[in-house]
């Protein structure tokens, strides 16, 4: 089923939980004296509407006025609580209002967990590592190749949907056994979160999330024939591997160098 481009139903649903709702961030529920405020996930002076509900939820002020116009990724990489009281929003929207979410949104999510996936393995210094991606620009590399490989492997899903002409209907992967990081700042182990995401996708695509899973895992390998995939590959590479400063090139093209001051000829007959 095509993306609805009509989002009444959940400007309709936002009005409702700014006033009876609770904040997407921080669990606070709504009450008549302070009700909610909109939060952009996706900032208006980086490239958000002003009135896409795809890109809005419930906040409050606190957590409004703390994050600004930070990114996504980032304003939940300092609380990592917050990226499961989002999931929390989105599981609890309708089947018709989850399909009007911005797949970028889902996106950025997906590209935090990949860094706490990351800082997992570290161990006790996972707080050293985090700060030193979140300061550097290969966090935004990583935002990029996330975009890329959510909105590739949504493309190829929803062609082999309409190829089928039958939905198998949305499914949710049973997660592997990880142990459990508390002090990542999570609320459940890493392994729930990420199936969950994918739980999220699958009924946004109408696929099971094994097939979910098996496309962005795709989408990730290098060298899988597809000029697109390759560079969702490369930019993926790019994200893991931190970058180096440019060496001075010799301008010269190989000839010798110069001769300091005080050896030439003047200075041997001297």
């Amino acid at each position: 089923m095509p993306r609805s481009k009509s989002r009444h139903g959940l400007g309709k649903d936002l009005e409702l939980r700014l006033l009876h709702g609770q904040c997407a961030y921080c669990r606070i529920h709504a009450t008549p004296e302070t009700p909610l405020t909109r939060e952009h996930l996706i900032p208006r002076s980086k490239g958000g509407g002003r009135k896409d509900h795809g890109i809005i939820v419930p906040a409050c002020a606190e957590c409004n006025r703390r994050r600004g116009c930070q990114e996504l990724v980032l304003f939940l990489l300092l609380r990592p609580r917050r990226i499961s009281a989002l999931l929390d929003h989105f599981f609890s929207l309708s089947a018709d209002n989850l399909h009007q979410i911005d797949l970028r949104v889902f996106a950025e999510v997906y590209a935090a967990l990949g860094v706490l996936d990351e800082c997992a393995a570290l161990g006790a210094a996972w707080r050293v590592h985090l700060r030193r991606l979140c300061a550097s620009r290969t966090i935004h590399r990583r935002r990029y190749a996330a975009r890329r490989i959510v909105t590739s492997a949504g493309e190829r899903l929803e062609k082999r949907r309409e190829q089928r002409r039958e939905s198998e209907g949305p499914g949710c992967p049973v997660p592997d056994i990880q142990p459990f990081h508390p002090q990542l700042g999570l609320d459940e182990p890493l392994g729930t979160t990420r199936a969950r995401l994918l739980g999220l996708l699958s009924t946004v695509w109408g696929t099971p999330a094994e097939e979910v899973e098996h496309e962005i895992d795709r989408a990730k390998r290098p060298g899988s024939g597809r000029p697109a995939e390759s560079e969702l590959a490369r930019a993926e590479a790019r994200a893991l591997t931190p970058r180096h400063r440019r060496r001075r090139v010799d301008r010269r093209r190989g000839r010798a160098p110069r001769t300091p001051r005080g050896s030439g000829r003047r200075a041997r007959a001297a």
